[in-house]
């Protein structure tokens, strides 16, 4: 969640226009927020969806930690991406274009970093479990923006 929760519902809001299906808030070592009322962000998906006219309303998982997260996706047969800001030489990121276009399958995670990023040891843990880092383009985004940035690269992979 974003420290703004304004900021937050209209990314869920924007993003389910476009098309998702599960929202799973993570809460990091950086993260501002660590309280998000699902309930009223259900509310905004509702609205949303029959407004953009989707035959589904995607679900919102209760926030759980990002380690938490990681844990519970490890073995899943999914793309699984992360998105983060800082650079390491070790571990070169991919262009999401580039990574979405090299996978076949249809199920995909994308973890997006918190304001202020994803902790060294939270890439690192991703990483170990799977996940590919990838960017979003030459500019630095705020945490919504990046959000719905990858929920469109996926929207325009499956036209």
């Amino acid at each position: 969640p974003t420290k703004n929760n304004d900021r937050y519902e209209w990314f869920a809001e924007k993003a389910c226009e476009i098309g998702f299906d599960v929202l799973h808030p993570v809460i990091g070592e950086h993260s501002e927020r660590r309280i998000l009322k699902t309930q009223r962000v259900e509310k905004i998906l509702v609205s949303a969806a029959k407004q953009s006219l989707k035959a589904a309303i995607p679900s919102v998982m209760e926030p759980v930690s990002v380690k938490d997260f990681i844990n519970e996706n490890k073995n899943r047969d999914a793309l699984k991406l992360i998105a983060y800001c800082f650079e390491d030489e070790n571990t070169p990121r991919r262009s999401i274009k580039e990574a979405l276009e090299a996978y076949e399958g249809t199920e995909i995670v994308i973890m997006i970093g918190p304001e202020g990023d994803f902790s060294k040891a939270e890439a690192e843990m991703a990483l170990e479990h799977g996940f590919i880092p990838v960017h979003l383009g030459a500019s630095r985004l705020r945490t919504e923006t990046a959000a719905v940035t990858a929920v469109e690269a996926v929207y325009f992979r499956r036209m």
